[in-house]
């Protein structure tokens, strides 16, 4: 038995040997070493305060902040590696350099074997500069339209101030801050989400990876209204409309009528938008002109006019001089006011009187609607006297400058 068991010994070590060889190329070729390329792995900064207790802040330039990283490894591990499996780190405190680049270092944190990590990128280029601090108006847009036939209303965010700190080259470029809110089919008055956007002078978003807020940073609550909406006509008071010496010959404004929005208790009693005179010719034009109103600046609160082309309204107006007429007032045709007992008026001088006013007015105007009065309450004795005259005339009719009147006074029954 013993000589069957080591008959022919070393051809079956050399079988065992080849056999083992041929293992191990058989797993060579299977599981080979070779590598795989792993795109836009994310480059972490650390020890940025370094920078911002100093008043400074650091900014990655644009495309340094990835690392593209090529990993050797047998084909199985290859097959299960992510760009979780690597921390690509940049320390601005300890490998800051030439004040621009931080060097970049690549760490594996699987639990597989790997021979080497080789990386496309050495360094991070950065801007060190000035951290400042700016507080914003927060700007509501609504996107949609509400349901129902009702109007937008009011929108308020739930901040209406955002403060930005962040590098000064970046906050500079912020002009507005806009919130959207989708309004869609709202009725009455919701909370809806809004996306915070900051956005430049050319309305162009700005990106806000350097920034930082105080209070909420991407998403804004809105308080949203809505508002029912009633046609309503126009009417403006001309009181003033005319400078002195001249008169309104005509007006007309297109639209004539405009949509208001508003409460339904706001908008029940409404009729007209009753626009004051002081909305009319403030420069005191004559002649044949146009000028163009802002209605809804003279709305009550909580009132709006929701369609902008209605907002503004073309008021053509024709101002004319005034023409004028004079009438002779004898002393039968003046009213003596206030004579004290036992004194009559012996004399009166006779009267011009002069008006004037537009042609239509005083084509219309008689002798009869004008009233010539004196108060005689201080002639107390019989003398001659001139006093002050009372001339009453008909709306948008004028008296030219004052008027005086001689009287004679004399005893009664002394004529």
């Amino acid at each position: 038995m013993k000589t069957k068991i080591f008959d022919n010994l070393l051809l079956k070590i050399l079988s065992v040997a080849v056999a083992v060889l041929l293992w191990l190329v058989v797993v060579n070729i299977d599981d080979a070493v070779g590598s795989r390329l792993i795109r836009n792995v994310k480059v972490s900064m650390s020890n940025m305060e370094a920078l911002t207790s100093q008043g400074q802040m650091c900014r990655i330039e644009e495309g340094t902040d990835v690392v593209d990283l090529t990993v050797y490894a047998r084909r199985s591990v290859l097959n299960n590696l992510s760009s979780s499996d690597f921390v690509v780190t940049a320390d601005v405190q300890k490998d800051l350099q030439y004040g621009s680049m931080v060097k970049i270092e690549v760490s594996y944190v699987g639990d597989a074997t790997i021979e080497r990590v080789e990386q496309n990128r050495e360094n991070v280029l950065v801007s060190i500069e000035e951290s400042v601090t700016e507080q914003f108006k927060v700007v509501v847009r609504q996107k949609g339209e509400p349901g129902n036939g009702l109007v937008r209303g009011s929108a308020v965010p739930e901040q209406t101030l955002l403060e930005v700190t962040g590098p000064a080259s970046v906050v500079e470029r912020i002009k507005q801050v806009e919130v959207e809110v989708n309004i869609a089919g709202i009725t009455g008055t919701v909370v809806r989400p809004g996306t915070l956007t900051l956005m430049d002078s050319g309305g162009n978003p700005i990106d806000g990876t350097y920034l930082d807020y105080y209070g909420k940073d991407k998403d804004f609550n809105v308080t949203v209204t809505t508002l029912n909406k009633k046609m309503v006509g126009i009417s403006f008071d001309i009181s003033k409309v005319s400078p002195e010496g001249y008169s309104l010959n005509s007006i007309s404004y297109t639209p004539e009528t405009v949509t208001v929005a508003g409460s339904e208790s706001q908008l029940r009693p409404i009729r007209n938008l009753d626009i004051p005179a002081e909305a009319l010719n403030p420069e005191g034009a004559v002649g044949k002109f146009e000028q163009t109103v802002d209605i809804s600046a003279y709305l009550d609160e909580g009132l709006l006019i929701p369609d902008e082309d209605e907002r503004e309204i073309v008021v053509t107006m024709d101002i004319i001089p005034h023409e004028s007429v004079s009438y002779i007032f004898y002393g039968t045709q003046i009213q003596y006011q206030n004579l004290p007992g036992g004194l009559e008026v012996s004399e009166a001088v006779a009267l011009e009187v002069t008006v004037s006013g537009a042609a239509s007015d005083l084509a219309a105007l008689t002798m009869d609607q004008i009233t010539v009065s004196v108060d005689l309450a201080e002639c107390r004795r019989p003398g001659t006297y001139t006093l002050p005259v009372t001339i009453t005339v008909p709306e948008n009719i004028r008296v030219s400058g004052e008027q005086e009147l001689m009287v004679t006074i004399v005893r009664a029954g002394s004529n």
